[in-house]
């Protein structure tokens, strides 16, 4: 976890404005349109309460305001902008929260002032550190960047109306760019952003124009994807990328990736309505009037009025993060390793005799709620369900209706389940539109998730999958028609899916760990020959004997690289590798959904659980036997391979203690407990100073001296619950 990603969490102030504005699907009207929407209903001017603190950031917030604001010393908030601020925002507020017309508009304008206050605050700051940095020099920036734009080029000209529209884009710039002659990083990641909600909202806008294509999935239908597909790495952007209007080519907008179904007509058609309500609004005049070019929208003044929202953050971010090395530096060994002492007799004296709110506090287990007390037993477990067929279960049905005796009704169900067959479940990843495509080819099979496997990691687009060793091919039948793609799965039996299952893990775990079974019925399971378990499973009194149901037992041989907790979400930890194909034969052939996509898997109580009673005493087993031990047991549900994930063992201290970077180089290790304990308390730290820091600043700048509201200019908006 880095700055820009601990920023991205903690930042306050919302700047975004009307990227929602085509799907707001509210209908006021405001009077006069253009001349009432420009005026000002809010100015804000710091520099008065400044003076009482530094007559010369007082001065120099001034000069720049005027070079950013037409020569006025104060930044306006207009109507328009309290307008788009509520389509984007506001507008779901009072339609979903119950909150009055009132109350939105007056929060909102609150939120505004509240973004000029802070990049004012910001904008003295770094106009008062010894970094070359002045109004003077702003100004100077602004008209050689605006000088360098040729009247004699269409596109640049337009440009240049633009920014001397909006100096205050230029403005920011040259602050994120450390006086223009830094990296432009920051200014190239907002703009970035900018685009990708404005690609968003159109995306959003045309899929209402595109209808179903005939070979596409259902949602019901569709397989549950992994967690993390299409993930970016943090801070990731690109200067190859564009909005794509419909009036453009997609090839034209670089890494910009169409949605299913679109076409050049259907984004056309959600980009004239995004510019009608932009127009309906009067967030943008109509082209006969302003002579905008609506065919770029980077060459509408409504596109600089959002960069200067996006970079006006990117400014406030920025400010966040010169000041999270202060934080840091409190976070010492001493300090991270008593706060993982206090949290753990805090829960030790929780959970040591109160089982129930144990069980609460690992049912909302994360990368920051962590669990540092455990009680004896306790687990985690997947479950790869291979399940009675339609017509299996039918049958089966049909056997219970009978009122048999246990013992016949349980060899009626062995007898089914020697037939039952498992099918990758995968092929919903397969489909003619790119976005919903999942599959790539290599080497005669059809693999999945390419952008975040084999094109994931440092310095590249997308995140690693978690979880997923991505090593198993579509099992079945591909075939690419004009119509779509042909899926036909292969029949499996389950010693079909354990060999592979076993392949899976020795091939991610590059042969460290080995599947071995110490109870194996699963020969006699493949020939049908009915001598896999015995014909009795209740004892004399009637009982059941629900040992009888596991068909195979066994263990995953991970030798001196054995499981510890402090490793499980260690990317190079065996376990780690063992548990990802584990994984990936669940989504593959599990029509247990419920277990995909879990932190851990099912939480296991050695007390009882509401699992069906087969299935309870196979979790129980596996957990007592420790992470990697596995066992197959038979329920009315079909064939279940259930796999421990995670043991409290014996119970007390789960990571043995904090061990910081400076004592062993564990908290550098990405996933690692002791790194994601420390990145946690560094983000909740950050997170609690830079909120202190904003309110400390608004409590003292936003006041009579600085603000002023002119209410009955948007008195109107406030009487719309009338």
């Amino acid at each position: 976890m880095n700055k820009k990603h601990t920023m991205k969490k903690t930042a306050a102030l919302m700047l975004g404005m009307a990227l929602a504005i085509g799907g707001a699907g509210c209908n006021f009207v405001v009077t006069d349109s253009n001349n009432d929407m420009a005026q000002t209903v809010a100015t804000v001017n710091i520099t008065e309460s400044l003076k009482k603190d530094n007559e010369t950031s007082a001065k120099e917030v001034a000069a720049l305001l005027e070079v950013m604001n037409d020569g006025k010393t104060y930044s306006e908030i207009s109507k328009r902008d309290l307008i788009a601020y509520f389509l984007s925002t506001g507008y779901t507020y009072v339609q979903n929260y119950g909150y009055s017309y009132e109350d939105t508009f007056n929060m909102l304008l609150d939120g505004l002032v509240s973004r000029d206050v802070m990049i004012q605050y910001v904008l003295a700051h770094y106009l008062t550190q010894d970094n070359g940095m002045t109004a003077a020099g702003c100004k100077t920036y602004i008209d050689e960047q605006l000088a360098a734009l040729s009247d004699d080029n269409a596109d640049e000209k337009k440009v240049k109306a633009l920014l001397t529209a909006h100096p205050e884009v230029l403005a920011y710039k040259y602050f994120l760019t450390d006086g223009g002659k830094g990296s432009t990083e920051d200014y190239d990641r907002a703009e970035y952003s900018l685009k990708v909600s404005l690609n968003a909202s159109l995306d959003s806008l045309e899929e209402s124009y595109i209808t179903a294509e005939d070979e596409e999935t259902t949602a019901e239908e569709a397989r549950t994807l992994p967690t993390g597909v299409g993930t970016e790495t943090e801070d990731y952007y690109t200067t190859n990328y564009g909005v794509y209007t419909g009036r453009n080519t997609p090839d034209s907008c670089g890494e910009y990736e169409r949605i299913s179904g679109s076409t050049a007509a259907t984004r056309q058609k959600a980009y004239n309505n995004f510019l009608a309500n932009l127009e309906g609004y009067s967030l943008i005049g109509t082209s006969a009037s302003n002579a905008e070019n609506t065919g770029d929208i980077t060459k509408l003044d409504y596109y600089y009025v959002e960069l200067s929202s996006s970079l006006g953050q990117a400014l406030i971010n920025k400010y966040y993060e010169d000041l999270e090395d202060s934080v840091i530096a409190k976070l010492t060994d001493t300090y991270v390793s008593n706060k993982y002492d206090e949290i753990h007799d805090q829960q030790e004296l929780a959970y040591k005799n109160d089982p129930t709110a144990f069980e609460t506090a690992i049912g909302s287990l994360s990368d920051d709620s962590f669990v540092l007390y455990g009680l004896e037993g306790y687990g985690f477990v997947y479950n790869i369900l291979i399940p009675f067929s339609a017509s299996q279960n039918v049958k089966y049905t049909e056997a219970k209706n009978k009122g048999l005796k246990d013992d016949e009704l349980f060899n009626v169900r062995k007898s089914i389940l020697e037939n039952v067959k498992g099918y990758d479940q995968r092929d919903s990843w397969f489909s003619t539109a790119e976005d919903k495509h999942y599959a790539y080819e290599a080497d005669g099979n059809y693999y999945f998730f390419e952008d975040n496997m084999t094109e994931a990691g440092e310095g590249k687009r997308y995140e690693k999958l978690p979880l997923y060793s991505g090593l198993l091919p579509y099992q079945g039948t591909v075939t690419e028609t004009d119509d779509g793609y042909e899926c036909e799965p292969t029949e499996k039996t389950l010693k079909n899916i354990l060999d592979e299952l076993a392949a899976n893990i020795s091939t991610a775990t590059d042969g460290k760990a080995t599947m071995t079974a110490t109870i194996d019925n699963t020969d006699a399971v493949d020939t049908n020959d009915g001598k896999y378990k015995d014909t009795t499973y209740t004892d004399a009194k009637g009982d059941v004997d629900y040992s009888k149901f596991v068909y195979v037992q066994g263990k995953v041989d991970m030798g001196e690289n054995a499981w510890t907790a402090a490793d499980h979400f260690n990317p190079d930890s065996v376990s780690y590798k063992a548990l990802s194909a584990v994984n990936e034969i669940m989504f593959a052939y599990s029509t247990d959904t419920g277990c995909l996509n879990t932190y851990l898997g099912y939480a296991v109580s050695p007390y009882g659980t509401d699992f069906v009673p087969e299935f309870e005493y196979a979790a129980q087993e596996v957990v007592k036997a420790g992470v990697g031990s596995y066992i197959v047991c038979a329920t009315d549900y079909g064939w279940h391979i259930v796999y421990c994930s995670f043991v409290y063992g014996e119970g007390g201290d789960v990571y043995g203690g904090y061990k910081h970077a400076q004592a062993t180089g564990d908290a550098k290790v990405e996933g690692s407990f002791s790194n994601l304990f420390y990145e946690s308390l560094k983000t909740t730290a950050v997170s609690n100073y830079t909120n202190e820091v904003q309110s400390n600043i608004l409590t003292k700048y936003d006041n009579d001296d600085s603000v002023k509201r002119y209410k009955s200019r948007y008195k109107d908006l406030l009487e719309l619950d009338a």
